[in-house]
């Protein structure tokens, strides 16, 4: 801040005559070549002298809160205490507005549990030891060239050979949103783990947690219009950590 611009403040003081010689030079030097502010402090003194002229003499000693010094000081700090309270409004009404969408989040997640279609999934085609999958995995470019044109996104199906879990194939499934890619892994004992993407349209794009419902263990997150689930069972420990490894990769 320039020391030789008067603030607002000082410029009261130089109506009211509280300046020292020093201040009060610098700041008549300031407002000769300020025509404008200059003009506002004329009238300010000339609303002082019009308080002094229109108030008995006798007045002033009895009630000092009349005096225009004070009258002049009164107004100011009124007016900073409405800047503050202004301030504190706008401050609240921002917090306020964060907490409302945090908790808009919080009150739509727990209405509608984010990706259970993908827990669904599992539960209806990891148990089916017919025909789990539309395609099977022996073809990867091609699985994945499919369902990528399918739900209008690149698919990056993740190997998962160092969990001890190989690419099964994959089916589409239909949303409300549009269709759905379910792909399915399984070990040599025949248990099985799925990443489900979704186009999403419900939930913020930094959503993302994770859940146990009836013995699965579900890693969602969303980005970029879609959600992405990881789901297994939770007994088994290679779930989490097949669930850390994959959003990377996707």
């Amino acid at each position: 801040m320039n020391p030789l611009v008067p603030s607002e403040d000082e410029l009261h003081a130089y109506v009211d005559g509280q300046l020292d010689a020093a201040r009060r030079g610098d700041i008549e030097a300031w407002l000769a070549n300020h025509p404008e502010q200059a003009a506002e402090v004329a009238q300010w003194r000339r609303q002082a002298e019009m308080l002094r002229t229109a108030l008995p003499a006798y007045l002033l000693p009895a009630n000092p809160a009349l005096d225009p010094v004070a009258v002049r000081r009164t107004v100011r700090r009124r007016r900073q205490r409405r800047l503050a309270l202004c301030a504190s409004l706008l401050i609240t009404l921002g917090v306020g507005g964060m907490g409302g969408w945090q908790a808009r989040n919080v009150s739509l997640a727990a209405a509608h549990p984010p990706m259970q279609d993908a827990l669904e999934a599992y539960r209806t085609f990891a148990t089916d030891r017919l025909r789990p999958v539309e395609m099977d995995g022996s073809h990867a470019n091609a699985l994945e060239g499919w369902l990528s044109s399918r739900i209008g996104r690149p698919m990056s199906l993740p190997d998962l050979g160092s969990y001890g879990f190989k690419l099964l194939g994959g089916r589409l499934l239909s949303t409300s949103d549009g269709p759905a890619a379910l792909v399915m892994y399984e070990d040599e004992q025949g248990q099985r783990i799925s990443l489900y993407v979704r186009p999403s349209t419900r939930f913020p794009g930094d959503l993302s947690g994770s859940r146990q419902d009836n013995g699965l263990l579900a890693k969602y997150w969303f980005r970029n219009g879609y959600g992405f689930a990881v789901v297994g069972r939770a007994d088994d420990p290679r779930t989490s950590v097949v669930q850390a490894a994959i959003p990377s990769a996707t």
